[in-house]
């Protein structure tokens, strides 16, 4: 297995064990790839303790950012910490980056949200909101029936999280996911 392995980040025996329990799974040893990054703490405010995941590898409590990975030959995803993450795609370095950029959108996110939004009502049935984001014009629509549509540029949506947007909270969040979107890390 060709790995970028830091011989000083990673001890023989963690790396042994997360080889072992994937050949325990009959599972691929390399060529995993990362689909989706999850952040736990996502939502959760400064009064609430942070949430944690468990790493399905290494059995880690205490993973922040979920890496979850793919492998066309294995049946399901595993969803796992950084340094596993690393392991399975064979490449830490990258794993880390990726993990690096996340915390960086996550403070992105933080200060977007408490962020101003200008009112510009241009109807009466129609309430608009406007702000900017990296260089990008966002709009928060809000017709008749709490129906909200949000824009950015060319992209609109009218959900969150698979579900139709209906508060002003969800539709800065929306927003924001369209003028800062993951497919950028991963």
């Amino acid at each position: 297995m060709e790995n970028n392995l830091n011989e000083s980040e990673l001890s023989e025996a963690y790396l042994a064990k997360c080889l072992r329990r994937l050949k325990e799974w009959g599972a691929p040893l390399e060529d995993w790839r990362c689909v989706d990054l999850i952040d736990m703490c996502e939502g959760d405010d400064e009064d609430t303790p942070p949430t944690f995941a468990k790493c399905d590898l290494c059995d880690c409590h205490k993973v922040r950012f979920v890496h979850v990975m793919d492998h066309p030959l294995y049946f399901e995803e595993v969803r796992v910490g950084c340094i596993c993450a690393g392991i399975m795609e064979g490449d830490v370095l990258a794993a880390k980056e990726r993990e690096r950029l996340m915390k960086n959108r996550s403070q992105r996110r933080k200060n977007f949200v408490a962020g101003k939004w200008k009112e510009a009502t241009p109807r009466k049935a129609l309430r608009l909101y406007t702000r900017t984001h990296k260089g990008q014009k966002l709009w928060i629509s809000v017709y008749p029936g709490n129906r909200y549509y949000v824009r950015c540029d060319e992209k609109t949506t009218s959900r969150y999280k698979g579900q139709p947007i209906d508060n002003f909270y969800s539709a800065v969040y929306a927003a924001f996911d369209l003028a800062d979107p993951m497919e950028d890390i991963l």
